[in-house]
């Protein structure tokens, strides 16, 4: 009885310590225009998180992303899995790490790697024809598994053959962990600490944490003897016997000595990050291609002259002739926006023009991207409608730079981006060439983090003949 009291006390001063901040910081930006877009079914409810603002035009956008490079305080539930990781860093942390980072990523770096994405493509063509000439799956979980096949061998250098093997203690307190942030970040009652860690959640938590850490420390320090005994004799891009230097491999000798602990933050925040979000556009991408026949036939068209009739895996000199592929990319990720929420920190005044409001330092603000990217003021009459040609160069002209922000924008954008599209780009290669894709409409969308369809990425697989 007496825990009941305290517990019911403690949430009653959170609940008015949030309603007079949350009074004064309505007050205050009175005058941002609400959101034009809606998710279906959650609306624009979705969008506010504790006391951000919520902002749904590029000229503000661009100026709260130049100027304001912390991350929103909602990013604290993440620090136990990913601590200083690049994604969630402080910003003076940020800064120098990411300087250190960014050569890593760059693209002669990561096209590189175009074999061994192309290698679990092909695993994933095998896997599916299991699917193929039977009913409507949800191909996310193909795709999960190898996206995740990509990430582990590529950031690790760890083949962990997930497509085959899906179920392994790691995988599962990952999505342990996983569930319980989505909870967090969504049940504010969950959200003080004081009160998550009285819940049976923040051991269960702390448990699949230690396990996740557990298997990347173990890498780490593997790799770190290898680095050890071969820095006498430094190779450009292999190691020796002719393997492929996977992130991590890279990370080691560089201006900064990156602790153990540095490292595992950082491969933890590529895998665990970038992992979701480039599965789930591939997925939303196939399902509107299923859709679209028309569209599906016009990326055919151009597959049949890059590859004539092959199957092979595709190389860099293929994805950079994959124009129109991009551009049906780009315009799942714009109507479909997996990261649809972008919330940053204000640590001092900031001026925004488009809406002619001061925010006041110490709040939170968050990017509406899914709603500006449905904005018919920005993306013309039909912003609905499924049509990459938007981004066709001659239809982008004017087109302000922050109208599309699915990899954020500035110089916190996401740092794996190019890396991403080459994933994105090889992998619906390989699915379209193979096979003929028919889908329903997505429906109605939920956010759990990110962004997904509440009855999943259905679609109907058959095999092509054309193609072999």
């Amino acid at each position: 009885m007496i825990i009941l009291v305290v517990l019911a006390f403690i949430a009653g001063c959170f609940l008015i310590f949030y309603s007079i901040k949350a009074r004064k910081l309505d007050k205050a930006t009175a005058d941002l225009p609400a959101p034009g877009g809606t998710l279906p079914i959650v609306g624009n409810a979705m969008m506010f998180l504790g006391d951000n603002q919520t902002i749904v035009n590029p000229e503000d956008t661009q100026v709260l992303l130049d100027n304001c490079l912390d991350k929103d305080v909602v990013y604290r539930f993440l620090r136990p899995w990913l601590g200083h990781g690049l994604f969630i860093a402080p910003l003076g942390l940020w800064k120098t790490h990411r300087k250190v980072l960014l050569p890593v990523f760059h693209n002669k770096v990561v096209e590189e790697y175009v074999d061994v994405i192309s290698n679990q493509a092909g695993v994933l063509l095998e896997r599916l024809q299991e699917m193929s000439g039977k009913g409507k799956f949800d191909v996310l979980k193909y795709i999960t598994a190898c996206t995740l096949d990509i990430v582990f061998e590529t950031a690790m250098g760890e083949r962990m053959d997930v497509q085959h093997s899906p179920d392994t203690p790691y995988l599962r307190a990952r999505h342990i962990v996983m569930e319980i942030l989505n909870m967090r970040l969504f049940k504010v009652w969950l959200q003080p600490d004081c009160l998550f860690n009285l819940t049976p959640y923040a051991k269960q938590q702390k448990t699949n944490i230690h396990l996740t850490h557990k298997f990347t420390d173990e890498v780490v320090r593997k790799k770190r003897q290898e680095y050890e005994k071969n820095k006498e004799n430094p190779t450009e891009d292999k190691q020796p016997g002719g393997k492929l230097k996977a992130v991590l491999d890279l990370l080691f000798g560089r201006e900064i000595e990156f602790t153990n602990e540095q490292l595992r933050e950082h491969i933890d925040s590529i895998t665990i990050a970038g992992n979701d979000t480039t599965a789930l556009v591939i997925a939303y991408t196939l399902v509107l291609l299923g859709i679209h026949q028309d569209v599906q036939q016009t990326v055919i068209d151009e597959q049949e002259k890059i590859f004539e009739n092959s199957l092979r895996g595709a190389n860099k000199e293929d994805i950079q002739e994959m124009k129109c592929l991009e551009r049906v990319i780009k315009e799942s990720m714009r109507l479909y926006t997996v990261v649809p929420i972008i919330a940053r920190k204000v640590d001092k005044p900031l001026y925004l023009p488009h809406s002619k409001v001061t925010l006041p330092a110490g709040t939170g603000a968050a990017i509406g991207a899914f709603a500006m990217h449905r904005s018919e003021g920005i993306w013309g009459p039909k912003p609905n409608d499924f049509d990459p040609d938007r981004f066709l160069p001659e239809r982008s002209i004017g087109r302000h730079p922050a109208a599309f922000v699915p990899f954020s924008y500035g110089s916190r954008n996401c740092i794996g981006r190019n890396f991403g599209m080459i994933i994105m780009k090889s992998i619906i290669s390989s699915i379209i060439r193979c096979y003929k894709i028919e889908a329903d409409e997505i429906g109605p969308l939920k956010i759990e983090m990110l962004l997904f369809p509440i009855n999943g990425h259905q679609v109907k697989i058959t095999r092509r003949a054309a193609f072999n």
